[in-house]
């Protein structure tokens, strides 16, 4: 009959009411509230559909201008706290007991004391707060590459020092400062190989090894080398030759670093930790050999226990073993290593090439050395060199993992 078939339609249209009414109360409600000839809901539709999306008064390349900027600023800070080591450790060296095995082992024992404890706390933290699906802060992975980033920077340290037993320490840096080059090719050669290797190349010339990336750092070099040598570099000597491991070890060191950096940003901490770790076991091993770097045999070679004592009781030694071991290793190698997230490795090795500069500066001021004519033509030619790296830049250049 029509009168249940009515009855039945209105059941259902009640029914249907009250479900959407259910499902979407506040729809509902603000559809009974009149606002003109228009409910409220399809002002407020209206509205969301004719806002405009909140746009910055900056373009996207604008925005973040200063950041790379800043982040090139730490490093050069960095090479101010750098640059200081060497007016300190001439200090700390000339006080009676203390030799550079003895020194070194102290700097690096002391920055390893400081930083593990920290190192630890935030992987614990870490793995307390991650969930069960999340990748830790060091897997076994970042542990090897951490290990071998500090035996590169170890690598380095002993061409130093081996070297200054038999060249001046101007060719030392000059040499040193060559890790610039060494960097520039070996990431150029990573961002070829990369290249080739992937399926698709949309550009033949990207393939191709750029010349022009190592104008800057042999700009740069050259520059180191007025500022060093100043004409006066000398006969060749073996110890030239081993102070080649300095760019090899820390050029490196920061490749690899800088790779560590581009897929765990956190590990941070622990990896300087790490770092910090192996370079202070290659210093105990050179403070074991020492007896050689002073003209003895491997007989006189017996494992002994360091004695602190000279340091300990020098107010200018215990003095310059905390400042270079907790601020210029503990707290620089930290920053280092949170600026390499930011900063090329490229980059940080061509601004890195301006510690000579500071170095000169820090002994006008500590020593009462003079800074002359050609430390400022080499100061010119270094920040010209930076300066250059700016503009030779390649916007789309990113970490090569390796």
């Amino acid at each position: 009959p029509k009168s249940e078939s009515k009855h039945l339609l209105s059941l259902r249209s009640t029914t249907a009411d009250e479900d959407l009414a259910t499902r979407t109360p506040l729809n509902n409600l603000l559809s009974q509230i009149p606002l003109g000839n228009e409910t409220t809901s399809t002002k407020l539709l209206f509205a969301r559909r004719q806002l405009p999306e909140p746009s910055s008064p900056l373009q996207p390349s604008e925005e973040n201008w200063l950041e790379p900027i800043a982040w090139r600023g730490v490093i050069v800070a960095l090479c101010v706290l750098w640059a200081s080591n060497f007016a300190a450790a001439k200090l700390v060296m000339a006080e009676p007991g203390v030799d550079s095995a003895l020194y070194a082992l102290s700097r690096f024992g002391v920055a390893v004391t400081s930083l593990a404890p920290f190192a630890i706390r935030s992987v614990m933290k870490a793995q307390d707060s991650a969930e069960s699906n999340d990748e830790p802060m060091m897997d076994l992975d970042t542990l090897k590459e951490a290990i071998v980033c500090g035996a590169w920077v170890a690598f380095g340290y002993l061409g130093q020092t081996l070297g200054l037993l038999t060249t001046t320490a101007s060719k030392s840096c000059v040499i040193c400062s060559m890790h610039c080059v060494f960097v520039a090719i070996i990431a150029e050669i990573w961002r070829v190989q990369k290249i080739s290797e992937s399926s698709v190349i949309e550009n033949d010339d990207a393939a191709k090894f750029d010349v022009m990336q190592l104008v800057p750092a042999l700009v740069a070099v050259v520059g180191v080398a007025i500022v060093e040598l100043k004409g006066a570099g000398g006969a060749p000597t073996i110890g030239d030759a081993l102070s080649f491991a300095q760019p090899v070890g820390f050029g490196m060191g920061y490749l690899i670093l800088e790779n560590i950096m581009a897929k765990k940003p956190e590990a941070a901490l622990p990896v300087s930790a790490i770092k910090l770790a192996v370079v202070m076991v290659a210093s105990f091993l050179m403070f074991e050999a020492s007896p050689l770097l002073h003209g003895g045999t491997f007989s006189d070679i017996a494992f002994k226990l360091p004695d602190f004592s000279p340091i300990l009781n020098s107010p200018v030694a215990l003095g310059g073993i905390l400042y270079t071991g907790l601020v210029t290793t503990a707290l620089a190698l930290w920053v280092e290593s949170i600026a390499f997230v930011k900063v090329p490795a490229t980059d940080a090795s061509l601004i890195l090439t301006t510690e000579p500069l500071f170095a000169a500066g820090c002994g006008a001021i500590a020593l009462g050395e003079t800074f002359g004519t050609s430390d400022y033509v080499g100061a010119s030619l270094i920040v010209s060199a930076c300066a250059l790296s700016i503009f030779l830049e390649k916007p789309e250049a990113e970490p090569v993992l390796q």
